[in-house]
């Protein structure tokens, strides 16, 4: 298998998008959990006792992943080399 060399450049931006997405992550598992409980109730004959348990209990799972998974992607994006900006032209509008 072939590794890619991505410049730091695209692998840092990789990094932030997916962390961003890691709020994706809560919504999933609340609607698990939502789901979850109306099959707990619906098996034992009652209306939202599991539901809501499950639900409330969700929350700071979901929190809990979503704050695991964004800092340790952010913890993954390297800084930026520094950029010798003397080396560069600078362009103006002449008229």
């Amino acid at each position: 298998m072939s590794e890619h060399n991505h410049s730091p450049r695209t692998r840092n931006l990789t990094f932030a998008g997916l962390s961003a997405l890691t709020g994706c992550v809560s919504l999933i598992i609340v609607v698990i959990a939502l789901f979850a409980g109306l099959a707990i109730d619906a098996l034992l004959g009652q209306r939202g006792p599991a539901t809501i348990c499950l639900v409330i209990l969700s929350v700071p799972v979901s929190l809990f992943l979503m704050l695991k998974i964004a800092l340790t992607l952010i913890g993954q994006i390297q800084p930026a080399k520094n950029i010798n900006y003397e080396d560069t032209q600078s362009y103006s509008k002449e008229d």
